[in-house]
């Protein structure tokens, strides 16, 4: 009897050889299927596969790379950041992502620059899961971006990091004209937890926009300093309910904290 790890192997042979089909969809669909199961042994065929004449073949080609998660696929996943196709970009700035190697950050900064808001995005998603300092100046530049969306990620990802270098880029951007860059900058800096955003997030507490009050009250309950109790009292009659109920979590918090000193 063949063992499943056999049957493995030629599946993956055999839809390795489906990546050279004459249809584009048999094409994309073996480059997705191969992800699926997410064998290395794939990696060569996929790798060709990023450089197919059809579109669509090359972006399920980037994310089964992505998701079979090696280092040997960054190099041709770098060079798919340049694709002509910006969905292609995306993808590849996706994988790269899920790959989480420091080796792609020179790749994915260059691709925050991109022209396409979309592969902006994707490169600072990519950035803020591989999680290092180094990308931290080119996402505070991507707060600045035109695109309320791309300051929306930039804010995100800089929050993942977690360094207190981006704590003035983000003080910055709770004041921004969009409520979703304020609502992420607020949760950002609650993650990075520094008491220099304390009087920011008191501000923010009073925001027009509901989710960037609840998300200020989040933020001011993580970083757990006693000085915010009396206007997370004040947040306890907001309007509304997630508001009431974070800054309810918030003060539980932060009373615990000194119960316990």
């Amino acid at each position: 009897m063949i063992k499943i790890n056999e049957y493995t192997k030629i599946a993956v042979n055999s839809l390795s050889k489906k990546l050279d089909d004459n249809h584009p969809e048999i094409r994309a669909k073996a480059a997705e299927s191969l992800g699926r199961i997410g064998s290395e042994t794939a990696i060569p065929g996929l790798l060709k596969a990023l450089e197919d004449s059809d579109g669509f073949v090359r972006i399920k080609a980037a994310e089964a790379l992505g998701n079979i998660g090696s280092e040997t696929a960054i190099a041709g996943l770098l060079k798919a950041l340049e694709d002509s196709y910006f969905e292609v970009c995306g993808y590849a700035a996706e994988a790269l992502g899920k790959i989480g190697s420091e080796t792609a950050i020179a790749g994915l900064l260059k691709a925050l620059e991109d022209s396409h808001w979309n592969v902006r995005i994707k490169a600072a998603e990519a950035l803020g899961k591989i999680g290092s300092e180094i990308a931290i100046p080119g996402l505070l530049k991507a707060l600045e971006d035109s695109d309320e969306y791309v300051r929306m990620y930039a804010a995100e990802a800089l929050g993942k990091i977690g360094s207190e270098i981006a704590i003035p880029g983000l003080l910055k951007a709770l004041e921004d004209s969009d409520e979703y860059v304020r609502m992420y900058a607020a949760e950002a800096l609650g993650k990075i937890g520094s008491e220099a955003a304390i009087a920011e997030l008191l501000k923010a507490l009073e925001d027009s926009n509901k989710d960037v009050r609840r998300n200020a009250a989040e933020a001011l309950g993580e970083i757990g300093l006693e000085e915010a109790i009396p206007a997370l009292i004040n947040a306890l009659s907001d309007e509304e309910d997630s508001v009431r109920f974070s800054a309810t979590d918030a003060i539980g918090k932060i009373g615990s904290r000194y119960a316990l000193t």
